[in-house]
Formats: structure tokens, C-alpha cells, sequence
């Protein structure tokens, strides 16, 4: 074959044509599969459930088509759910807090680590990622149970006469739930350290500035986007969890989505469980409203 039969890519340029944005019925066709899906898989089973949390409970017939706002006023005028809510809410406010203090310095060693030090800090951390949740949280339950390691290593060399209580309570779940969201926390202090301005930092070393005042005038407030993406995703992510308080937890513990699943499986209160379900998502709404707010582009 000679070179002249050989077409020259370099030279080749698209036409105007074939770059042309597409239409509005395009752009339409292309999206229709999607939204479809969407709309069968997500937006229906959330209108069914509205529907149903307007509905009133019934031992014998499951739920009565007696549409109404009662289960909403039930929910936000007694103190067992409200004590309920103030305690997932707690939980995840502890969680995120916790995440944050953990990933900190260890977004920050993975940013100013080496190419190998880097690449095993970010293996370790996203590992856990690649455990199947329930594993990991039995794994938990093989640590921290009445008859655990850590109660037999206790007790094997003396320092306890009896388990220590830290099993089925809120200390568990917040550890478990604390390996579970580190790693999004992680991912996104990483994401916005890597693009810090390091002359900004030498500057102020260069003018005195020690490791802490650096830290808290020029790092810290650098990053707080990294801070807000991390913190949303901890928090919404601990306050919608089911496996982990569920095992964890026991009965000592509940959270709203553990009280979710008891009314939809055993107590068979589908207006009530579904109502909780549209509190819990409205939660979620308005902490991403919060965070929109208070992060916004200026």
C-alpha cells in the first residue's frame, strides 16, 4: 500500500455540521430512556408511599384510604418519635464530627505523602469500600460483643471482672458507622487539597506563621468546601443507614430508619412507616439546602 492511499488524520477537521449542537427533540430522545427509568423506578414507589403516609392505619384491613395529615401530626407531636428523631440526628451530627477530626490528617499525609506513600494511604482507606457491609459490621459484632475479643483480651489479662457495655448501644453504631463514612470523608478532603495553592502556605511560613496558626488562618479555611462536600455526604449517609444500627444496635438502639423497617415488617403500620419515610427525606432535603446555603458560589 503506498503512503498517498493512507489517509491523513491530522489534517482531518469535523465540519461545522457534524458539530452542531442537538435539537431540543434530540436532546429529548436521547434523555427519554433515562427518564423513564426514573420515573418507574423512583418517582412512582415515592408517590405510592405519599399516598400512603395520607392514609390511616387499620389492624384489620392494613391501611384505610381516609386521606389526611394525622400521621404527620402524630409523628411531630409525640415525644417517642421526637426523641427519635433528636437521637438519629445526634448520632449523625457525632459521626460527621468524628469523620472529620479522623480524615483530616489523613487527607492531609495523603496529599503531602510520596507517590508510594500516597497510593498504600488511599488503598487502606477505600478498602473498606470493597467489604460487603454486612461483613464488615459482624466484623464489629466479633469486636465489640459481650464475649469479643476485646472483652476476653480484657479479661484475660485482668482488667475487668465482667463485659464492658459496648455492645448494642450508641457507642457501637457510632463506631460502626464511623468505619463506614470515613473513606467518603477521605475522598473528599482529598479532592479539594490537591488543588491548594502550596505558595499560599509557604507565604505564610515565610512570615512566621507556625504548623498551627498555618493550619487554622490559611489551610483549614482553604479546604472548607472539601469540608462541607465531606460532611453532607457523612451526615446524610449516617442518618439514612439501616444494616449497621440495625446489628449494632439491637434493641437497645433504634434510629428512623430502624424504626422503618419495624413498621413496615412487624408491626404492619404502613401509614406510619410511610410517613416516616417522607420526614427522613425531608431531613435529608434540607440538610442539601443547608449545605447549598451555606456553601453557595459568590
Amino acid at each position: 500500500m503506498t503512503t498517498s492511499a493512507i489517509p491523513d488524520t491530522k489534517s482531518y477537521r469535523p465540519s461545522a455540521e457534524g458539530l452542531r449542537k442537538p435539537t431540543r427533540s434530540q436532546m429529548s430522545a436521547l434523555l427519554a430512556p433515562i427518564a423513564t427509568f426514573y420515573g418507574l423506578c423512583l418517582l412512582a414507589p415515592y408517590v405510592y408511599i405519599f399516598w400512603l403516609s395520607l392514609t390511616r392505619y387499620s389492624s384489620s384491613q392494613l391501611y384505610v384510604p381516609d386521606l389526611g395529615l394525622q400521621n404527620y401530626v402524630s409523628i411531630l407531636t409525640d415525644n417517642y418519635y421526637l426523641g427519635l428523631l433528636a437521637q438519629t440526628v445526634g448520632l449523625g451530627i457525632f459521626v460527621t464530627v468524628f469523620s472529620l477530626l479522623l480524615g483530616y490528617p489523613l487527607a492531609m499525609r495523603i496529599v503531602q505523602g510520596g507517590k508510594t506513600t500516597k497510593s498504600i494511604l488511599l488503598i487502606l482507606t477505600m478498602t473498606p469500600l470493597l467489604v460487603n457491609i454486612v461483613v464488615r459490621t459482624y466484623a464489629w459484632l466479633v469486636l465489640l460483643g459481650d464475649n469479643g475479643v476485646i472483652n476476653k483480651a480484657l479479661d484475660a489479662v485482668g482488667l475487668i471482672s465482667e463485659p464492658l457495655p459496648i455492645n448494642n448501644n450508641f457507642f457501637s453504631v457510632a463506631i460502626g458507622l464511623i468505619h463506614l463514612s470515613l473513606p467518603l470523608m477521605v475522598i473528599s478532603l482529598v479532592s479539594v487539597m490537591e488543588k491548594l495553592d502550596a505558595s499560599l502556605i509557604e507565604a505564610g511560613e515565610s512570615l512566621g506563621a507556625g504548623s498551627l496558626r498555618t493550619l487554622v488562618k490559611i489551610h483549614i479555611p482553604l479546604c472548607l468546601q472539601g469540608v462541607g462536600a465531606g460532611s453532607l455526604l457523612v451526615f446524610c449517609t449516617v442518618i439514612s443507614a439501616f444494616v449497621t444500627p440495625q446489628l449494632l444496635g439491637g434493641n437497645r438502639f433504634s434510629t428512623i430508619s430502624t424504626i422503618i423497617y419495624q413498621k413496615f415488617t412487624f408491626s404492619m403500620n404502613w401509614p406510619v412507616g410511610s410517613a416516616l419515610v417522607f420526614v427522613l427525606l425531608t431531613l435529608n432535603f434540607a440538610v442539601i439546602l443547608l449545605h447549598g446555603f451555606m456553601f453557595r458560589e459568590k
